[in-house]
């Protein structure tokens, strides 16, 4: 579903880019919400336009940048997406912020909306954490000498297309927004999001571990509600 998804998005991006003289300006406005769950939460904004067909004025394709952050406590994040216990960095708590260019699509009908968007390339940063890297001591490899120690990270500042490829950072809705004014709505969603760290040594350098990996993710999901205020309509 989720591959689905981002190729909709995707091809509909490219012709909001290469036909977007044969288009209308539909809709814009900004969502101001938070997704969250038992031990994390991420608040966002969200800029969007999005145009349509004059002969399909029910279905809009856009393009926005949104501003997100992600905080969470105990968090096990996992290179190459082998969540076995060798391949773990163990964070006691993380926090990363990032800034977003999506694609979105929706389709419209009266006051309702109903849509996808997801993060097509984007920026993040955050505090340095230390994490605990426990290493595969059944069959060391070429991380051996940093095995039961806690290794300097930070969030991966350069990220790709986080619905497809690991270890990048961002996310993805997939949503409902109801009108209960012309200058007020209501959105309910869920998000789709992935965080990324990347080992450092303190002066910078790289750190190698294991299968010569420095980078770790996992994909977390959590239900998301958000006030829009519309700019266009």
């Amino acid at each position: 579903m989720k591959s689905s998804i981002l190729l909709l998005l995707l091809v509909l991006s490219c012709f909001h880019v290469a036909f977007g003289q044969n288009y209308y300006l539909g809709d814009a406005g900004i969502d101001v919400g938070a997704g969250f769950k038992s031990n994390s939460w991420s608040p966002s904004v969200f800029y969007h336009e999005e145009m349509g067909l004059p002969k399909l004025p029910w279905l809009k394709m856009g393009l926005g940048f949104r501003a997100w952050g992600y905080y969470g406590g105990k968090t096990d994040l996992y290179s190459q997406g082998e969540k076995t216990p060798g391949h773990v960095l163990q964070f006691r708590n993380v926090s990363a912020n990032g800034l977003s260019f999506v694609a979105s699509i929706k389709i419209k009908v009266w006051k309702l909306e109903a849509g996808a968007n997801t993060d097509l390339t984007g920026i993040a940063f955050g505090s340095n954490r230390t994490a605990f890297y426990p290493g595969n001591t059944i069959s060391p490899g070429a991380g051996e000498a940093y095995y039961n120690q806690f290794l300097p990270s930070q969030p991966v500042i350069f990220n790709l297309i986080p619905l497809a490829l690991d270890n990048y950072n961002g996310q993805s809705e997939a949503f409902i927004r109801i009108w209960a004014t012309k200058k007020l709505g209501l959105k309910l969603g869920y998000v789709f999001g992935q965080l990324a760290y990347v080992t450092r040594r303190k002066d910078g350098g790289k750190v190698l571990l294991d299968n010569r990996q420095r980078r770790f993710s996992d994909h977390y999901q959590m239900p998301y509600v958000a006030l829009c205020f519309p700019l266009l309509r």
